[in-house]
């Protein structure tokens, strides 16, 4: 290859204090392409060994949209418009990305500002266009990135004011791609670029905004209050975004996976409260068990304290001197705390709770043998009133109509 260095930077205008890095690309840039090898024989053009091809500025501008547009004309002119904005872009915005990782490697370089330098100079030896870097640009490697560029002389724009007149939208969407992903490489950050004012729409400039997708509405909109141009036509803008169709498949894709984990984290946490329910009705059935148990155990202790610390007693007075009334009464006392204790009153107040208390009162002098007569002047109402709870408790005691007798049913329930 042959080496000469130049003292002036005329194939890129930045500012002052960028001149030497810019001067620097410019001279490798230079020479880089002086080394060029054409051999239509085998169909290659090389330069410094590396195989290049050339394309005609319109079939890649103008071109394309007219065959965008005639491909998807049932969907209408502004989708046709769209897809090849996207998709010229993208295309673009790859190439640039792998240009400058090819071109750092060569050069040797790793500071973000020299490896930006090449990209515009090369602009100049591969015919996208010229580049104006405005002073008021801050390119950094983090979301502050901010580049404010003209394209004096872009390929795109001159391709449709040659061929197809005034456009109603900005056409140099290659320039954007390739300026963009050239400087993501060199600064390792996400960017993209609008281009805010066309040449092809008849706009002074080729003017392009480059930022992070996160602050370039901001900036284009910083911008608009001081252009010439009015604030509506700014805010129209389309900002294109590199891969988009990825980027928004890779969100529902973690969106989905963000789902699935929610699902199972709720299935898990279910399964989890299911479980202590479950423990929960068992300890339940549990404690339910032990004071039914405590209940029955603390009735047999009643029991058993009655019989052994009352009866005995009952006994003693009935061996005493007392009158025969006295007599009639304490039997009659004794007789009735037996029945107290008889497992036949527990039966009846458990089992059939809808007896009443004259009921079972009823019921217990007809299992002690007690005739209907005497049962009612025991209790002091009517024969037919004593009928009539019979009746009641055979009906209670399911034995209507049944050929049972009522005394031996009750004498096995205290068996």
């Amino acid at each position: 290859m042959n080496h000469s260095s130049e003292t002036t930077l005329n194939t890129v205008k930045v500012p002052k204090d960028l001149y030497p890095v810019f001067l620097t690309a410019q001279n490798y840039v230079k020479n880089y392409f002086s080394a060029i090898e054409q051999d239509p024989e085998k169909g290659s053009i090389k330069i410094s060994g590396e195989r290049y091809i050339l394309v005609r500025a319109a079939s890649m501008s103008k071109e394309f949209f007219d065959m965008m547009a005639l491909m998807y004309k049932d969907r209408g002119e502004k989708e046709a418009r769209i897809l090849s904005l996207n998709f010229l872009f993208d295309i673009a915005h790859s190439i640039g990305k792998a240009d400058a990782k090819s071109f750092f490697s060569k050069m040797q370089v790793t500071d973000p500002i020299e490896k930006l330098s090449a990209g515009p100079v090369q602009f100049a030896y591969t015919g996208w266009a010229s580049v104006t870097i405005h002073p008021l640009s801050n390119p950094v490697s983090n979301e502050n990135f901010y580049l404010i560029y003209d394209h004096p002389y872009s390929f795109e724009a001159q391709a449709w004011m040659e061929n197809g007149g005034k456009t109603d939208f900005p056409v140099c969407v290659m320039n954007s791609g390739y300026s963009s992903g050239w400087c993501e490489e060199s600064f390792g950050v996400s960017l993209v670029t609008a281009e805010v004012e066309c040449r092809a729409k008849g706009d002074q400039h080729c003017r392009f905004i480059m930022a992070h997708p996160s602050r370039i509405k901001d900036y284009i909109s910083d911008y608009s209050k001081k252009a010439y141009i009015k604030y509506e036509h700014y805010d129209k803008i389309n900002i294109p975004e590199f891969f988009k169709r990825k980027r928004l498949q890779d969100e529902l894709q973690n969106h989905k996976i963000h789902l699935e984990e929610l699902v199972q984290e709720r299935t898990d946490k279910l399964e989890k409260s299911n479980k202590s329910l479950e423990e929960a009705n068992i300890a339940l059935k549990v404690i339910l068990r032990q004071m039914e148990q405590k209940g029955k155990t603390d009735k047999e202790n009643f029991l058993i304290n009655i019989k052994q610390s009352i009866i005995p007693y009952l006994k003693q007075l009935g061996e005493t001197d007392i009158s025969n009334g006295q007599q009639v009464l304490l039997d009659r006392l004794e007789m009735n705390i037996n029945q107290i204790t008889s497992p036949l009153i527990s039966k009846l107040s458990s089992k059939y709770l809808n007896l009443t208390p004259m009921e079972i009162k009823v019921a217990t002098l007809v299992k002690d043998g007690v005739v209907n007569k005497e049962i009612a002047q025991i209790l002091n109402v009517s024969l037919n009133t004593i009928t009539s709870h019979r009746y009641k408790i055979r009906t209670k005691l399911d034995l209507k109509n049944k050929n049972i007798n009522l005394r031996s049913y009750l004498l096995s329930l205290e068996e």
